[in-house]
């Protein structure tokens, strides 16, 4: 593949070549991999300043791979891997995410998910700032360092062919920090150190931990064709703090489970009439 963009002002925004292989083994498992060069020649990126100036970016690596069992078997497991890197080395990520269905009978699957990710972004934005006169002046970026962790539960089950369950659980955590405070200078110079310069009014950027849990229970009775009844339970948790501390994601987790939790539950039901 290979693709270009650019603003309807003509400013080159990308562009890319990219290429991907899908192969099925004997034992009906697939394997994936791709790989993408991206930010090849001079672009820009519009959006990065929230609104300021364009900002050059450089050349772009992200590659990818991923395995999935058998889906006639009872047990599917899966597991992906990413990987991306940029800013002449300065930026670069990691994530892997393992799943596993279970199909525990033709009335009932269960699957599970995690996801864990590793961030180093060296031109995060971090805020815009105004003159006296409320005009901005001051576009800043810093240097973060991020984890990221959550883990995706599901199970339905088709108990009649008129009733069905179906859950869903999700906590979520990224705690990261900032330094190297910097504001634009020359967005377009091609040295990557000219683009910034040091922003002195903010000596600490500090950081960040944020915790969240989403579920929803979902029960569904169709009590005549067309026509079906819900129940909805919905639960949500979220927890913020202005600086990543030192705790392990289990202390964060168990932080997250101690907060108020907000209910939420539904009654809907729709009638089909027929005509």
């Amino acid at each position: 593949n290979q693709w270009n963009d650019w603003t309807a002002a003509g400013l080159p925004l990308d562009h890319a070549f990219n290429t991907n292989v899908h192969t099925e083994l004997k034992n009906s498992w697939w394997f994936h991999a791709g790989i993408t060069w991206g930010g090849v020649g001079d672009v820009f990126c519009d959006r990065c300043a929230r609104g300021g100036p364009a900002l050059r970016t450089d050349q772009i690596i992200s590659a990818w791979s991923g395995f999935s069992g058998d889906e006639r078997k009872l047990i599917l497991p899966e597991l992906w891997f990413n990987y991306w890197q940029a800013d002449e080395g300065r930026s670069h990520a990691v994530s892997l995410q393992p799943y596993v269905r279970f199909r525990l009978s033709s009335r009932m699957t269960m699957s599970s998910g995690l996801s864990l990710s590793r961030n180093r972004d060296d031109r995060q934005w971090f805020d815009n700032f105004t003159d006296p006169d409320g005009v901005t002046v001051h576009h800043t970026f810093a240097h973060l360092e991020q984890e990221t962790a959550s883990l995706t539960g599901r199970l339905d089950i088709t108990a009649t062919p008129t009733i069905t369950l179906q859950v869903y659980a999700s906590p979520f955590i990224t705690k990261g920090e900032y330094s190297n405070l910097r504001e634009l200078n020359q967005p377009r110079a091609a040295n990557y150190d000219d683009r910034f310069m040091p922003y002195t009014a903010i000596t600490d950027p500090g950081g960040f931990n944020f915790k969240e849990f989403r579920s929803n229970v979902v029960a569904r009775w169709e009590y005549r064709p067309g026509s079906a009844l819900y129940l909805v339970w919905q639960q949500g948790r979220s927890d913020f703090e202005g600086e990543r501390g030192d705790r392990s994601f289990r202390s964060d987790l168990n932080r997250l489970f101690d907060t108020h939790p907000n209910n939420t539950f539904l009654i809907k039901m729709s009638y089909w009439f027929d005509r």
